[in-house]
């Protein structure tokens, strides 16, 4: 089951859709009252998150119509994010006394967060990369920004994902760096932390001379080559 936070708006039309077999993008425009491109835009993230699934329906003469109904695993979520449930169990992680054992325990939870996410980031730029993951942060709430400085693009995180975690063990702070590096593809510096009193949280590209020669292809875990 995805542990993505969804917003609002991706929720409601979860709930529609569950409460349906399936819908054309023309029926939710009529129940939710928006525009047929906020719905697809809405149904493409869905669809990226394993969460909703199209199918073509013939209706007669002319352009076939795509219905749009929950998968499974859609099916299967909550409605309301478990942020408690993460606070437990990165405390339990915490607590297993081998220090190389927590290490890769971490370690294979960024691996996997790495690949679920690592389909968002499009682009043979490491600038251009940054900004296309700028839409998977907004679509959980968390606001996010790509700047130049010093000739280099930085991330900018001003709301912290884990405000909770960070502020009772800096490890999380790492595990966000070593996330973010995976699914751009290229090693980063933590220049600014909200931990520090910063306004923000900054990641900015480590090494100008590196530049992205192989990008990911959609929905492929495949790892970005990187030239030293």
């Amino acid at each position: 089951m995805t542990t993505t936070p969804l917003s609002q708006n991706d929720q409601a039309m979860i709930e529609l859709l569950r409460g349906s077999p399936a819908m054309t993008v023309g029926e939710l425009v009529d129940v939710m009252g928006v525009t047929a491109t906020a719905i697809r835009q809405r149904l493409t993230r869905l669809m990226a998150l394993g969460l909703v699934s199209r199918s073509q329906a013939p209706e007669g003469r002319g352009r076939p119509s795509h219905h749009y109904s929950l998968t499974t695993e859609g099916l299967q979520t909550a409605g309301n994010n478990m942020g408690d449930l993460a606070v437990v169990l990165w405390e339990e992680v915490q607590q297993i006394p081998d220090p190389e054992l927590r290490r890769r325990v971490i370690s294979g939870v960024v691996e996997r967060l790495a690949e679920k996410y690592q389909s968002a980031a499009i682009g043979k730029t490491i600038e251009e990369r940054m900004k296309s993951i700028t839409q998977l942060f907004s679509d959980r709430q968390i606001p996010i920004s790509v700047e130049q400085k010093d000739g280099l693009p930085i991330i900018n995180v001003s709301g912290c994902p884990y405000p909770t975690l960070a502020k009772e063990n800096r490890d999380i702070c790492e595990m966000e760096q070593n996330l973010l590096e995976k699914i751009v593809g290229q090693p980063l510096d933590l220049c600014q932390c909200q931990q520090d009193g910063d306004q923000c949280c900054s990641f900015q590209s480590a090494d100008r001379d590196l530049e992205i020669q192989k990008d990911l292809k959609p929905n492929s875990h495949e790892p970005v080559i990187i030239n030293r």
